[in-house]
C-alpha cells in the first residue's frame, strides 16, 4: 500500500514540473487584453485573427503539458480534450476569417466557458488535496465563467463595441487565473520536493 501511494505522490510530483508553461499562456493572453484595451481601434477581423492564433497555441500547449506527463496527474483529461478542441478550432477560425470575425463573440464565450470549467474542475482538485490557493482558482473560474456569460449575452443588446470590451476583460481575467493556476502548481511541486 504505501509503494502505491509513493508511486502516486512521485507521478503527481512530475505531472506539476511544467507550471511555467500555464504562467507563459497567461501572461500572452493577459498582455492580448492589455492590446485590445490600448488599440480599439483595430479591426473586429484582426481580433478574430488574433483570437484564433491564441486558440492555436493555447490548444498546442495543454496537449503538450498532457502528454509531457505520462502518468495519471490533476485535470490531465481536462488538458487532453481541451487542447484537442481549441487546436481544431483554432486551425478553422485561421483557415476562414470571415467564420472567425462573424462568429468570435460566440467562439469566444463558449472557449472562456470551457476553460472556466476547467479552472473550477482544478480548483477543487487543489482544494481536495489541501493546497494553499485552490479557493481562488475557484474564484477566478467564476470569474471567467461570469465574462464567458456577458460575452454571449453582450452582441443581442450593444454590439461590437460592448464585445471588444468584453473581450478585453475576459483576456485580462484568463490571464490572471491561468497565472494564479500556475502558481498553486509550482506550490504543489514545492510541496512534493520537501
Amino acid at each position: 500500500m504505501q509503494d502505491v501511494f509513493m508511486s502516486r505522490m512521485e507521478s503527481s510530483r512530475r505531472a506539476v514540473k511544467n507550471w511555467w508553461l500555464l504562467l507563459l499562456l497567461g501572461i500572452a493572453v493577459f498582455i492580448v487584453g492589455i492590446i485590445i484595451f490600448t488599440y480599439p481601434g483595430l479591426s473586429y477581423v484582426a481580433m478574430s485573427v488574433t483570437f484564433a492564433i491564441l486558440i492555436l497555441i493555447s490548444g498546442a500547449i495543454n496537449i503538450a503539458l498532457a502528454a509531457s506527463n505520462a502518468n495519471a496527474m490533476i485535470g490531465k483529461g481536462w488538458l487532453w480534450a481541451g487542447g484537442i478542441i481549441e487546436v481544431l478550432i483554432g486551425l478553422l477560425l485561421i483557415c476562414y476569417p470571415s467564420i472567425s470575425a462573424a462568429t468570435l463573440p460566440i467562439f469566444l464565450g463558449f472557449w472562456l466557458m470551457f476553460r472556466s470549467f476547467g479552472m473550477l474542475g482544478s480548483g477543487s482538485d487543489l482544494m481536495s488535496m489541501k493546497v494553499p490557493g485552490g479557493g481562488w482558482t475557484v474564484f477566478v473560474g467564476v470569474l471567467l465563467l461570469l465574462c464567458s456569460v456577458m460575452i454571449l449575452a453582450q452582441p443581442l443588446f450593444f454590439g461590437i463595441e460592448a464585445v471588444v470590451i468584453w473581450v478585453g476583460v475576459s483576456f485580462l481575467v484568463a490571464g490572471i487565473s491561468m497565472a494564479v493556476f500556475s502558481f498553486e502548481l509550482k506550490s504543489l511541486h514545492k510541496h512534493f520536493d520537501k
